[in-house]
């Protein structure tokens, strides 16, 4: 069966854990939740009950591909909820997180305990796009957290809707913010390694090109930029209206008036005038006489007919809105203070003194 990974980004631990609540009531396991939120300054030290290090190491089969470092019933807290299993740990390029869950296993090593991996990397091996997931590791660096779930391509809606609740941050629009103020994504995730190699190599291959044309020339460049704001489009979810006919049975009854004939066969002996008299016809001719008895029953029919029609319409209306936003443009104000001297006229010619 294919396990599809779904993510719910929180400005809080406090909303993440709630949506966790959820998912447990829901029934969901606790084998595939998993919660990550930043520690920044202890803030949820006090929810922990663990550090994630050395003196925590299991080496118990974990299987479900949750790697190695701690079971996952130590990583779910076992039948106390998943909550119960939230520990402190420190990941390398993100700072300290409180976790808990099967997202953990892949962030803890199997020796000393620390994290051998980013939160990104995890995610991206768990089938999350990747981009996706440098966006969520910068969401939990800023301080957010970031609920996961593991289900079935026939729980994703059942589970989304459980997520798509208060606190849930719209991460489309976060990410554009996140954009707008210089991050660049996966970029900055690529620069951020770039800027370990040697500073020295780095400094000279930039300042190649500078100290050539110092050579050449004396000119000093000042570039004057100026932005130019382009607008576009893309599409958001604005949520879903979903309709289900099923079909429902109620009982009925109706009243039938029904028919039944009977046949009574009666002997009796004859008197008065009908014995004294003279029998017409032979009466030992041999006879038979037929009486049919008939009845009525119900029969039931069912005709189909249609009462009512439910009609799925989406309308596109269009709308012109007004963007605002500030560009930037470089200005350059020259001082001249310099002393001139040498022969030389001005003002108009009408104005020459001799």
């Amino acid at each position: 069966m294919t396990s599809k990974t779904i993510t719910a980004f929180f400005d809080k631990y406090e909303d993440a854990s709630e949506a966790v609540r959820r998912l447990e009531s829901a029934g969901v396991p606790q084998r595939d939740i998993s919660l990550v939120a930043s520690n920044e300054g202890d803030r949820y030290s006090s929810h922990a009950g663990r550090t994630f290090d050395g003196t925590n190491h299991h080496d118990d089969d974990v299987g479900d591909g949750a790697g190695t470092g701690a079971t996952v019933g130590t990583l779910a807290g076992g039948g106390a909820g998943l909550l119960a299993g939230l520990g402190m740990l420190a990941i390398p390029g993100l700072g300290p997180v409180v976790a808990a869950g099967w997202l953990v296993s892949t962030l803890v090593g199997a020796g000393a305990g620390a994290a051998v991996g980013g939160v990104a990397g995890a995610l991206i091996d768990a089938g999350v796009d990747e981009n996706d997931a440098h966006a969520y590791a910068e969401g939990i660096r800023r301080g957010g957290a970031l609920v996961t779930v593991r289900a079935s391509e026939a729980e994703v809606d059942r589970i989304v809707d459980i997520l798509d609740d208060e606190g849930t941050v719209d991460f489309d629009e976060r990410e554009t913010t996140w954009r707008s103020e210089g991050w660049t994504g996966a970029g900055a995730t690529t620069a951020g390694t770039a800027s370990a190699a040697p500073a020295g190599a780095a400094s000279a291959a930039g300042l190649t090109d500078r100290t050539s044309a110092a050579a050449r020339q004396t000119d000093e460049v000042i570039p004057v930029a100026e932005e130019e704001l382009h607008v576009g489009k893309r599409e958001v979810n604005r949520g879903r209206v979903r309709i289900n006919a099923r079909v429902v049975e109620r009982p009925v009854q109706e009243q039938v008036t029904l028919r039944e004939e009977r046949v009574d066969v009666e002997r009796r002996p004859v008197s008065g005038t009908t014995q004294a008299g003279a029998i017409s016809g032979d009466p030992f001719q041999e006879r038979t006489i037929e009486v049919e008895e008939r009845g009525e029953e119900a029969v039931v029919s069912k005709e189909a007919r249609v009462v009512e029609e439910v009609v799925v319409r989406k309308e596109a209306d269009q709308r012109t809105e007004t963007v605002s936003d500030t560009v930037r443009k470089t200005e350059v104000d020259v001082e001249d203070d310099r002393n001139v001297r040498g022969t030389g006229t001005t003002g108009l010619p009408g104005d020459r003194k001799l």
